[in-house]
């Protein structure tokens, strides 16, 4: 299945990352992916090899701690349990 057929079943609030030969080509919304975004043509027809919902919990407090960055570091989280933020992206690897 392409990509462009993939995301059809997705729904523009969802957060992507999509990987390429192991190599990032896009984290963001998917409304951000599809509508005018060069990366998106330049991967439109590439063939979705592997599918993953991942979810992504770090400190709220990484910066002060100086841990690991989360992938949308300018994000508010959508999550709060106590000191701890989740987000959930759709991996998609190509």
């Amino acid at each position: 299945m392409a990509l462009e057929e993939f995301v059809k079943l997705l729904e523009n609030s969802d957060r992507l990352r999509i990987l390429k030969d192991e190599k990032e080509v896009f984290v963001g919304w998917l409304a951000l992916l599809v509508m005018h975004n060069e990366t998106y043509e330049g991967i439109r027809t590439d063939a979705v090899k592997k599918f993953r919902a991942v979810p992504e919990i770090r400190h709220r407090q990484w910066k002060e701690r100086k841990l690991m960055k989360p992938l949308e570091p300018d994000e508010t989280p959508e999550f709060l349990f106590s000191d701890l933020q989740m987000n959930l992206y759709y991996t998609i690897y190509l």
